[in-house]
C-alpha cells in the first residue's frame, strides 16, 4: 500500500506528530504541512490485547504510555527535524475505561470496546431506560462496547474498585494525564462513550444515575480547538522538539480514518472494508431525527460523525477461503470476472452476519445464512452470494446514510479486504448506484490524526488529496436487481 510520504529535504513546515493507537500497534509518525508523511520518521511499536472466554478484553495502560514514549523517541530522535513541530494529533481505539486513584493511578487495565463481560447489564440498563430517547440524544445505542453498562459492570461485580475510583478515564484522557499531566478528554472520543448529548456535549444526568456516577468523576470534553500547549508539561522537558506545540484531545479511530482517507467534507462518505466494515461522514448540520441504524459522535460545537458499522466484511472473505475449499490466493482466480459480470438469480442469498449484526438493526445474535444453494453450486457462486451480501450490508446502511445528510457528492473507501480483492468494488458501486474512489494510504487512521492536529497548526492550507487507485463507475441497470435483492435480505436478516 502506498505510504504517501515526501523526502525530508522536500517537507515543508508546519510539521505535525500523528500517535494512532490501535488493538496491534501504537504508531507514531512525523508529518509534513501537506499531511504526508516525512522520510523514514515513523516507528511501531505492537502489542496484543488480553482476553478470555469470559468476554475479557483488556490491554494495560501505562504499556501504551511507554509505548507512545518509545515511538517519540524513535521519529524525534533521528538528527534535525525539518521544521518546527506545532502540533501533535492523536487518536485511539474507540470506547475505552479506566479506573484511577486519587493518586492518578490505575485501578484497572485499560477495559477495551471490545469486552463483553457488561453483557447482562446492558439489558439492565435497557429496562430502566427509554433506549430509543437515549439513541435520539447521544447518538449511540446501548450496547457492551459502550461505557455505560461498564460502568455498571464495575460498580456490581468489583464494588472495591468503584469504590476507591476517583476519576473514570478513557485511554487518550489517561495517556494525556500521564504526558502533559492533564487529563485531556476529546470530544469525539468522550461521544463515543454513549454517555454525551449529541447536540450539547454535557453528560446524560439519567444515565449517570442509573449507573451511580457523579458527573465529577467523568472527564470533560474538550473541543479540538481547545488544544492544550506542550510548553512546560513534563512531554516537554523529555522531548524539547515538541516544546512549541499543542497536544489535540484524543480523537476516535472512526473519526481518524475517514480524515485520513480524504472523506473530509460533508459531502464525502468515507468506507472502511477492513476485518469490520463502515460508513462515516462528517456533517456540519444538525440531524432532526436520528435513523435507527445509525450512530452520531459529536466532534466539536460544529460538526458531527454520523454513521453505521457492521463487524463482518474481511471476516467473511477469511471464512470464505478458510471454508469453502478455495484458494487462498484469491488473486489466482479470475475475481475481476467473477465480480464484475452480469448478476444472476441464481446467485446464492447470504446474510453474512458471522459475528452477529450491528447496522442497522443491531441484533448481537443473530448468525450468517445462506439461500438458494443447490447440488451444482461452486465454491466462485457460494463467493460470489457473500460478497454480494456484505454489498448488500453496505446499501441498507447508505440508506439511513442518505436520509440523515442526503446524497452524497463523492464516496472514498480504503481497506485490507478491498485491497485483496479490488474487483469486488464492482458489486457495491452497482449497489449503491454510485462511483467509489479506491484510495491507499498506509497508515491511513494515523494521518487522520495527524491531519486533524493540521487544522490547528495550519488551518489556511489544504492537505494533499489522498491517492486514487481506481475510480469504479457502478452499472446503473443493475440497481433493481440489487434492490429486490435487498428486500429478499431484510425478510432472511429478520430470521437470522
Amino acid at each position: 500500500m502506498p505510504r504517501f510520504n515526501i523526502p525530508a529535504k522536500d517537507a515543508q513546515g508546519p510539521l505535525v506528530v500523528g500517535i494512532d493507537i490501535g488493538s496491534g500497534g501504537t504508531r507514531a509518525a512525523v508529518y509534513d504541512v501537506s499531511g504526508r508523511e516525512v522520510g523514514k520518521l515513523q516507528h511501531k511499536e505492537i502489542h496484543a490485547f488480553t482476553v478470555d472466554d469470559d468476554g475479557t478484553s483488556t490491554i494495560d495502560a501505562d504499556q501504551i504510555v511507554a509505548e507512545i514514549r518509545t515511538a517519540l523517541s524513535a521519529v524525534l530522535g533521528h538528527g534535525e527535524l525539518p521544521g518546527d513541530v506545532r502540533a501533535i494529533g492523536f487518536d485511539t481505539f474507540a470506547s475505552s475505561l479506566i479506573a484511577v486513584d486519587t493518586a492518578g493511578d490505575a485501578l484497572t487495565p485499560c477495559i477495551t470496546y471490545a469486552d463483553t463481560r457488561c453483557h447482562a447489564q446492558v439489558g439492565e440498563l435497557a429496562s430502566r431506560i427509554d433506549v430509543e430517547d437515549l439513541h435520539e440524544r447521544t447518538g449511540a445505542r446501548l450496547h457492551s462496547s459502550y461505557t455505560a453498562p461498564r460502568l455498571l459492570w464495575l460498580r456490581k461485580e468489583h464494588p472495591e474498585v468503584f469504590a476507591r475510583t476517583a476519576r473514570f478515564m478513557a485511554l487518550g484522557e489517561y495517556v494525556a494525564f500521564k504526558l502533559l499531566g492533564t487529563p485531556a478528554l476529546g470530544t469525539a472520543s468522550a461521544a463515543w462513550s454513549g454517555m454525551i448529548d449529541r447536540r450539547t456535549g454535557q453528560y446524560v444526568p439519567e444515565l449517570l444515575d442509573a449507573v451511580g456516577v457523579d458527573e465529577a468523576a467523568m472527564g470533560l470534553a474538550i473541543d479540538p480547538d481547545d488544544a492544550l500547549p506542550v510548553a512546560g508539561t513534563p512531554l516537554a522537558a523529555e522531548f524539547p522538539q515538541l516544546a512549541e506545540a499543542v497536544w489535540l484531545p484524543v480523537i476516535g479511530d472512526g473519526l481518524a480514518a475517514n480524515l485520513g482517507i480524504g472523506a473530509l467534507g460533508t459531502g464525502t462518505w468515507g468506507i472502511s472494508t477492513a476485518t469490520s466494515g463502515a460508513i462515516r461522514q462528517l456533517l456540519d448540520t444538525d440531524i432532526p431525527a436520528l435513523p435507527s441504524g445509525l450512530w452520531a459522535y459529536r466532534v466539536d460545537q460544529r460538526r458531527t460523525l454520523v454513521g453505521s458499522a457492521m463487524s463482518d466484511c474481511g471476516r467473511v472473505l477469511d471464512w470464505c477461503r478458510n471454508e469453502l475449499a478455495m484458494p487462498f490466493d484469491i488473486d489466482a482466480t479470475d475475481t475481476a470476472t467473477l465480480f464484475s459480470g452480469p448478476p444472476s438469480q441464481g446467485t446464492p442469498l447470504v446474510v453474512p452476519f458471522f459475528s452477529g449484526e450491528r447496522g442497522t438493526k443491531w441484533r448481537g445474535s443473530s448468525r450468517a445464512m445462506f439461500t438458494n444453494v443447490g447440488a451444482s453450486t461452486t465454491w466462485k457462486d457460494m463467493l460470489l452470494g457473500a460478497m454480494e451480501g456484505v454489498a448488500l450490508s453496505f446499501l441498507r446502511i447508505a440508506d439511513q446514510m442518505r436520509e440523515a445528510g442526503g446524497e452524497p457528492e463523492r464516496i472514498v473507501l480504503s481497506g485490507g479486504m478491498t485491497g485483496a480483492i479490488p474487483g469486488w468494488l464492482h458489486l457495491l458501486s452497482d449497489a449503491l448506484a454510485m462511483p467509489i474512489d479506491h484510495v491507499a494510504v498506509s497508515r491511513s487512521t494515523m494521518r487522520g490524526a495527524a491531519v486533524m492536529a493540521l487544522e490547528q497548526a495550519a488551518p489556511e492550507i489544504p492537505v494533499a488529496e489522498a491517492p486514487v487507485l481506481a475510480r469504479v463507475e457502478p452499472v446503473l441497470a443493475h440497481q433493481d436487481y440489487y434492490r429486490e435483492r435487498l428486500e429478499r435480505f431484510e425478510k432472511l436478516a429478520d430470521l437470522a
